[in-house]
Parts: C-alpha cells; structure tokens; sequence
C-alpha cells in the first residue's frame, strides 16, 4: 500500500512535473514541435494521476495507451 501512495502522491505528479520542464527547455532551444508534445505528455501523465487516484484503471490504461505513443513522435522529432 505504501509503494501505491508513493506513486500516486508524489511519482507521477513529479513525473508530470519534469515534463513540463522538458517543455519549457524544449522551447529554450528553438523545438517547438517538440515542446509540444513534451506539454501533451505532461497533460497526461496529469490525467493518469487523476485516472490512478480516482480508481479509474479502464481509462488509465487508455491513457497509458495514448502516452506511450508520444514517446515515438517525441524521438521521431528530436533525430
């Protein structure tokens, strides 16, 4: 139960957290595009936080589903 409120208190919420700061450096150096995606990212990890908080595990997996997407088009971008 501990390992459970550590991720839904404090590691996701810093996860979302960093990817805001990814955004912001992304844009420091010129990579729109890619700042982007880093702020969908950060939107939703948010919404996993809230999804995981809330017990809504069908559309946390959706979210998880839609996150892991970004994660190519945010590579795609940056080669």
């Amino acid at each position: 139960m501990k390992t459970c409120h550590h991720l839904t208190h404090f590691a996701i919420r810093v996860g979302a957290r960093r990817l805001t700061d990814t955004a912001t450096a992304l844009t420091s150096l010129g990579r729109d595009e890619a700042a982007v995606i880093a702020t969908q990212q950060a939107r939703l990890v948010g919404c996993l936080q809230h999804d995981i908080v809330n017990g809504h595990t069908e559309s946390a997996g959706q979210t998880l589903r839609q996150l892991a997407s970004t994660y190519d088009q945010l590579a795609a971008i940056l080669s």
